[in-house]
């Protein structure tokens, strides 16, 4: 099942929510190691809290969270403007009603759970067409790639930079009809 609420309407999915910044600290705080403030066993942001971004969350029958992904205006505050650009030189600043910028992409996968990403795919590339969205943008760790790839999604990488000892990169996803087609495709339980 995909929940799609934005960070004001948390309280009517408040279970969701909240095993969903859960997932991100163990995820990004313990797993990834990542320089990430974890309150309480949950992993919450400045842009959680303050820009009011819109998450997709797939949750398995029981409940639980398997994977989840929130996106942000880039007409407004983001992570590449605020946090990232640093690690880019001349990094453009993408501002359009027409990009969001996707960030923290989280998953609690079991074995055969893949379709899981799928559905996730699905419901955020249809939610983008039906608003108006025609691409993401997004910054990920090379690895990131073959993933986006099979799951039907390639990147069109801007730049990319090392960080840390590792590669990240600069992308846009393109948000069509043949990409939804192409995606669910990919992943049959996800059409």
């Amino acid at each position: 099942m995909i929940k799609i609420f934005s960070h004001n309407q948390r309280h009517d999915h408040l279970k969701s929510y909240e095993q969903m910044l859960r997932a991100r600290a163990l995820v990004f705080g313990e797993r990834l190691k990542w320089d990430v403030q974890i309150v309480d066993g949950k992993e919450e942001d400045e842009f959680d809290i303050k820009y009011n971004p819109l998450y997709f969350i797939a949750e398995r029958p029981d409940g639980s969270h398997a994977t989840s992904m929130r996106i942000m205006p880039t007409t407004g505050p983001t992570m590449l403007r605020h946090k990232f650009h640093t690690f880019f030189p001349d990094c453009p600043d993408i501002c359009s009603p027409e990009v969001w910028e996707s960030t923290r992409y989280c998953a609690t996968l079991q074995s055969g759970e893949i379709h899981y990403t799928g559905e996730l795919a699905s419901s955020l590339c249809q939610t983008c067409m039906q608003n108006g969205i025609r691409h993401l943008t997004g910054i990920f760790f090379r690895p990131m790639q073959r993933i986006y790839e099979r799951a039907g999604w390639p990147p069109e990488p801007i730049m990319s930079a090392e960080l840390e000892g590792k590669m990240i990169t600069l992308a846009t996803f393109d948000i069509s009809q043949a990409r939804l087609e192409e995606i669910n495709k990919k992943f049959p339980l996800a059409a």
